[in-house]
């Protein structure tokens, strides 16, 4: 597989893990908030039903049982006694924040106000329609509704406790508070829940985003260390190491294609680095370079042309190699030598070039016809361009067995 898909594959893997683990975590802390949520609200709401009972239970030790089965209609209000328990239950009431603390009572077929610490209505002996939580409670039982209880007054939690005289039940005392208390308090954990969430969505995308900026990071030094170790740091040309892995791949396996591998020698370099330095001599690896890297329809190794290879690759201090696919029969060998010969001889080139008749030295040798080694093959075409350099430079030499023989 190729090393770049591999690598992109991987830091592909690491975000889509961070990504799963943040939305783990996200998940673990949203259940956890729902279930803190629930578990509030219930504490809450056995908390109100508790307080309504404990409010109930004691206007209740504040009645006068014998009193309130006495009282038969509104004249109840002018006695002293009833006055005395009206202002204990609207201290109550004030004291535990409920909204009223009243007291119904069975008469005849209908159910009547007794007690009401509503200070607006003050009327007592007015009909009212039981509601559940009172049904409950006349039937003996304590009992607190957190579901609301609504009437024309309007909508409230409802505690209520029954009022015995004799061993019967005659009537209730009951509180009321605004069922807006529960409400509140659900809506505020669900936006401190919100809140939470939100925040961590913020943290948890930070950390992503962080996370694939350094995955960036440590791609764009991967690739920059790919570079420095696939590719000559002076020219950019692919280097020996590159060379020999793609030698490797298009000589491996069944269907290999035939290819000519080009051994050149810069003649005269030396004179270069020797008179006007290295600075003008690595000007001149550059030029030579792009020369190489835009002749013979291209040899960018990444850009193949029509489908065949052409690799052009620095070797050695002014040693290259360039490897053509499809190149079959001696003349089509000699034709591209030629070729690039001549294009070398008219390209635009530096003064360094002209002033030290800078030349090329080629040597030849073909795969699979000479050998199917590429490093055998690397050294043929050695031999050839030491035939080529020594018959007078700026020439080409196809490998023979001649050659090898005299090497």
């Amino acid at each position: 597989m190729n090393p770049n898909i591999r690598m992109k594959r991987q830091r592909h893997l690491v975000m889509i893990c961070a990504l799963v683990f943040c939305t783990f975590i996200l998940g673990v802390v949203a259940a956890m908030n729902v279930k803190n949520s629930v578990n509030l609200h219930h504490i809450l709401t056995e908390s109100v039903k508790g307080q309504l009972i404990s409010t109930s239970l004691a206007a209740r030790e504040m009645l006068d049982v014998d009193a309130f089965a006495s009282y038969r209609d509104e004249s109840a209000a002018q006695d002293p006694a009833y006055q005395e328990v009206l202002h204990k239950l609207r201290t109550l009431a004030d004291s535990v924040g409920a909204k009223y603390i009243y007291a119904l009572k069975r008469q005849g077929d209908h159910y009547v106000f007794v007690f009401d610490t509503d200070v607006e209505d003050p009327t007592i002996f007015i009909p009212y329609e039981l509601s559940p939580v009172h049904v409950t409670a006349f039937s003996g039982r304590n009992v607190a509704d957190i579901m609301n209880v609504k009437d024309e007054y309007g909508s409230f939690n409802t505690g209520a406790v029954p009022i015995f005289h004799k061993g019967k039940v005659i009537g209730v005392i009951c509180t009321d508070i605004e069922d807006t208390y529960l409400e509140s308090s659900y809506q505020t954990a669900l936006f401190n829940s919100l809140m939470l969430i939100g925040i961590l969505l913020l943290t948890m995308g930070a950390m992503l985003f962080s996370v694939y900026r350094l995955l960036r990071r440590i791609g764009e030094m991967q690739g920059q260390l790919e570079r420095q170790a696939l590719y000559d740091t002076i020219t950019g040309l692919p280097n020996r190491q590159y060379l020999m892995e793609q030698l490797t791949s298009i000589t491996s396996g069944p269907n290999t294609e035939p290819f000519a591998l080009f051994f050149i020698d810069l003649d005269n370099f030396k004179q270069v680095n020797d008179s006007a330095g290295h600075d003008a001599g690595d000007d001149v690896l550059r030029q030579i370079a792009r020369f190489l890297d835009t002749t013979l329809d291209n040899a960018r190794a990444f850009r193949p042309s029509a489908g065949k290879l052409n690799i052009a690759a620095r070797v050695g201090g002014d040693e290259f190699i360039q490897v053509v696919e499809g190149l079959n029969s001696v003349d089509e060998v000699r034709e591209a030598a030629e070729h690039l010969l001549e294009s070398f001889k008219t390209a635009d080139l530096s003064r360094y070039i002209e002033k030290y008749n800078v030349g090329l030295s080629i040597g030849v040798a073909r795969y699979p016809y000479d050998s199917k080694d590429y490093h055998v093959l690397i050294k043929y075409a050695d031999v050839a361009m030491y035939h080529a350099k020594h018959g007078g430079k700026n020439q080409y030499r196809i490998y023979t067995d001649e050659m090898g023989q005299e090497k």
